[in-house]
């Protein structure tokens, strides 16, 4: 089902579910042909919530209409998909890569209301912060939301960085409910190694709450081979963890 939520004639507002058809996608092309005449940028928000495919005749008239549009790429302005559904967000992604010249972001559902501001102009910045940080009672968070880039690693790098300069040893839980991916650049960027040589300095205690099943297995793998506390807790989990991490800090005083 396709649902045009369109407001403006250069900003294309559409929410998706379920099954498309032919005629689906014909609206839809329709709407991106008006709005590529008027010689502007084009804006694009799609939501995708629990797709389930479409015939062959639709498959066939979005390729047709997509080939197309590779002759208007310079007319594509502020691209955002936002689904639910990891393997739409992985094949979007891909998408994008493909086209490096258009402003084309990724989103998880929890960043809706940010991906369509920033499409509207709204918004400066494409993605709101992946990680925030807070500190209670000597327990440090590191909450992810969404997809974790070089600045999202520069927040966490400044802020253990820090830390780092007091005497006391850091007790960290991550919470990777929210997260989305990261950006493989990272792996290059040198700042990447140094915050994890950082976390094996000064971390005495780190926690690790939800994630996909990979991660779980990492914690496990990790853990024996360091020097410090680390343990994996299930996305319910929340209050284990944080009292796991506070008998290591009442441990540690006493």
């Amino acid at each position: 089902m396709l649902k045009d939520l369109s407001g403006n004639a250069d900003i294309i507002i559409v929410s998706v579910s379920g099954h498309l058809d032919k005629q689906d996608v014909e609206r839809i092309m329709e709407r991106l042909d008006a709005a590529f005449a008027l010689g502007g940028k084009v804006h694009i928000f799609a939501e995708v919530t629990d797709f389930a495919g479409m015939p062959a005749d639709a498959w066939i008239s979005d390729i047709s209409h997509g080939l197309r549009y590779l002759t208007r790429l310079n007319q594509f302005g502020r691209v955002a998909i936002v689904s639910n559904q990891n393997w739409i967000r992985t094949a979007s992604r891909i998408e994008s890569a493909l086209l490096p010249l258009v402003s084309y972001e990724v989103y998880p559902p929890e960043q809706r209301d940010h991906a369509l501001a920033w499409v509207k102009g709204e918004s400066d910045t494409p993605r709101p912060a992946a990680v925030s940080i807070t500190s209670d009672k000597g327990i440090t968070t590191l909450k992810v939301s969404g997809r974790i880039t070089r600045e999202s690693g520069d927040v966490v790098h400044g802020y253990l960085a820090d830390a780092a300069k007091s005497d006391a040893a850091l007790r960290i839980l991550t919470d990777i409910r929210g997260y989305d991916g990261f950006d493989p650049a990272m792996l290059l960027d040198p700042r990447y190694l140094e915050l994890k040589l950082m976390l094996l300095r000064h971390v005495s205690c780190y926690a690790v709450l939800g994630g996909p099943k990979w991660m779980k297995r990492i914690v496990e793998l990790s853990a024996p081979l360091l020097r410090m506390k680390m343990r994996h807790f299930e996305a319910n989990e929340e209050q284990a963890a944080l009292h796991w991490l506070g008998e290591d800090g009442d441990a540690e005083a006493a």
